[in-house]
């Protein structure tokens, strides 16, 4: 059954005078065009509402609508007050057969500035009618503090996802494409949009920058926010470490398991020596090597020293190394390795988990403890299309480097029982019209645009003919492979656009299939971890279904009894990936999706339990190990609380016991009475 996940926001203490309901009314917004994706139209029986209708559709020919959304937007953004209130309120109902997941999000602006506040996601069961709250914070009057290119900051400052006060501009209802799901189109009712709530009083601190810097201390925590288990002093890092060990060693080890972590109490299938995939009473599962039923309950990425920092951001910072290598020193000592490996593999097999995930050490790999699944290519700078992320593998220079990781890093591995298989490289962009589009203004010597000139020529008699149909102007087809620029009509050129992408994702999925054939023939091919959406019709997953033996997907939709690949007309099992949940607290700014460890535990055991009743499922990837740090892991900014341990290496004892409940009774969860069927 589907699960609710409320959103909160706590961001201080103290609370200004209580502000009555303002109803923000259908005279008051007007409603924001969207292209094809979504119908919208104010609702004449009801003071404030909206009824919209999602479709499965496009945003730009040849690239899916990924967020369908019905937007409305002030009509005098100048007479509304963001900062007399702190959420916006709603009734919403699913008028639809089908759950949806209903996304809100508030827009501000100050000339060019824009600031949105953090989302809410809400699961509507079908014909569900509930209220709603999207709680916000606004930048502070007396404020000071500007934090540039952040993703998130202190409530109150100049940052997001605090808010313009006076610079309301639109706000969004949207959902993920119904084709994800395998629907057409969802339809919601809107109505009683008002904004309420007690406006927070923010921290003095932000009027005095001179107190304000730095803000992050040695341990990588906010230095201007406290919290129950806040560092103060290594020495309590190293108790705590004391503390922990003495516990695991307590504990004793999970029952009816092999050393791999397959299901000795349930039926015994064809033992191989290696992992593989095989469909049991109508579930896909994997067989571990000794020939026992296998879910893999998998960790991602463990890394050791990967703390971040910007050279203009150094006055944030009371010390600019890496904080993550000095709390790991102050638990393990000056020399870290081996006892952060040992404790880490401690804690993964004390906490139920059975594999370690993506972007794992490969020192954690070679132990011989836990099963894994390492990402080959993330990150490759060559055979790259330029523009977009995916790659070329009609350039022999891709096959060549996938054969070298096998050579060198991942060698171990090709022989190695306790290695499930492997993922090649990780999110690629899949949009026919994207990459058939970069393809076309790709640099001649670029191979697979030379596959595209083969295409057209095949299919066009001469350069008018293709003229015609692109609407084009080029000259020769020499002409074609030299233009660095578009030159033709995209809807015009869509069906050719999505014709050679289907031909260079097949040529991907190929070489990437036989890369591991021939390097490591006893192991699966995993795939490329889809992101939710690949295309606009899904055929990708259609042609990556030939090639792989198990597809992979990152989600972090909050659906997955029903996860599937629609369109997919080949039987193949799909492991999720990468799944999450977070939690406010421990110094993170802005609201994360429940507002306690308490409620993120429950959250995992609902969301796992969908994910042990989805059939086609062989595993699920938590992401991930430790919270991103405070600032952000990179460039990019993503600063989630994402992890299983915080940022001082503490874990987070809720979820620890909630995985190690889970794991108990995963396999009986799974496969029920499976155990009477023995061979």
């Amino acid at each position: 059954m589907w699960k609710v996940f409320s959103l909160f926001l706590l961001p201080v203490a103290a609370f200004a005078a209580s502000q009555p309901e303002w109803i923000w009314s259908n005279a008051q917004f007007r409603i924001v065009p969207v292209y094809r994706e979504c119908s919208v139209r104010k609702l004449p029986d009801c003071k404030s509402g909206i009824e919209a209708v999602y479709r499965s559709s496009e945003s730009r020919p040849g690239v899916i609508a990924q967020l369908p959304t019905a937007s409305i937007a002030p009509v005098a953004p100048e007479n509304i007050d963001l900062a007399r209130y702190a959420e916006l309120r709603a009734e919403v109902e699913n008028l639809s057969d089908r759950p949806v997941l209903l996304v809100v999000r508030i827009h501000s602006e100050r000339g060019r500035e824009r600031h949105t506040a953090e989302q809410l996601d809400v699961i509507l069961q079908p014909h569900e009618k509930r209220s709603i709250s999207v709680p916000y914070t606004t930048i502070a009057s007396h404020n000071k503090i500007r934090l540039e290119k952040v993703m998130r900051g202190p409530a109150g400052a100049d940052c997001n996802p605090n808010l313009h006060p006076r610079g309301l501009r639109q706000v969004d209802f949207l959902t993920y494409n119904p084709a994800l799901f395998g629907d057409r189109e969802y339809h919601l009712r809107i109505t009683d949009i008002r904004f309420a709530g007690t406006p927070p009083v923010y921290a003095s601190v932000l009027a005095e920058p001179e107190r304000f810097y730095p803000f992050i201390d040695r341990f990588g925590q906010y230095i201007h926010g406290d919290w129950p288990g806040k560092v103060r002093e290594e020495a309590e890092i190293a108790r705590r470490g004391e503390a922990e060990r003495a516990a695991l060693r307590a504990l004793s080890p999970l029952q009816e398991r092999n050393r791999f972590g397959g299901w000795t109490a349930g039926p015994a299938r064809r033992a191989t020596g290696f992992f593989r995939v095989e469909k049991v009473d109508g579930r896909w599962s994997l067989i571990d090597p000794e020939g026992r039923l296998f879910f893999a309950f998998s960790m991602n990425s463990i890394r050791y020293n990967n703390t971040y920092y910007q050279k203009n951001r150094r006055n944030w910072f009371t010390h600019t190394d890496s904080y993550m290598l000095r709390n790991l020193q102050a638990k393990y000592g000056q020399e870290i390795f081996p006892a952060a490996l040992d404790m880490t593999l401690d804690r993964l097999s004390a906490w139920g988990f059975n594999t370690l995930g993506g972007w794992a050490d490969p020192r954690l790999c070679r132990r011989g403890r836990l099963a894994y699944t390492p990402v080959l290519l993330d990150n490759l700078r060559i055979a790259r299309i330029p523009g977009i992320k995916f790659y070329d593998a009609f350039d022999p220079a891709f096959a060549a480097a996938l054969d070298e990781a096998f050579r060198t890093e991942w060698a171990f591995s090709v022989n190695d029982p306790y290695c499930i298989g492997y993922f090649v490289q990780n999110e690629l962009s899949f949009q026919p019209a994207d990459i058939g589009r970069q393809l076309a203004i790709a640099p001649p010597q670029q191979p697979g645009k030379r596959e595209f000139r083969r295409l057209l020529e095949r299919k066009y008699s001469s350069i008018d003919a293709l003229n015609q149909a692109w609407k084009s102007d080029f000259r020769t087809f020499d002409d074609f492979m030299a233009a660095r620029k578009v030159r033709f009509d995209l809807r015009s050129a869509l069906p050719d656009l999505r014709a050679v992408t289907d031909l260079m994702v097949e040529q991907y999925y190929k070489v990437c299939r036989d890369g591991v054939r021939r390097n490591a023939p006893n192991h699966l091919y995993l795939g490329s971890r889809f992101m939710p959406i690949l295309s606009a019709d899904c055929r990708i997953a259609g042609i990556a279904a030939r090639y792989c033996d198990v597809i992979s997907i990152n989600s972090y939709l909050l659906r997955y009894g029903d996860l599937a690949l629609p369109g997919l007309t080949i039987d193949r099992p799909l492991f999720l990936s990468e799944f999450s949940l977070r939690a406010d607290g421990n110094g993170f700014f802005g609201r994360q999706q429940v507002r306690s460890q308490k409620e993120r535990a429950a959250g995992l055991e609902r969301l796992f339990g969908e994910i042990l009743s989805n059939p086609r499922l062989v595993g699920a990837a938590w992401y991930c190990y430790q919270d991103q740090t405070v600032t952000g892991r990179d460039s990019k900014g993503e600063c989630y609380p994402f992890g299983f341990v915080d940022i001082t290496d503490t874990p987070y004892e809720e979820m620890t016991a909630a995985s190690r409940k889970l794991s108990e009774t995963m396999y009986a969860s799974r496969y029920g009475n499976a155990k009477e069927n023995r061979r």
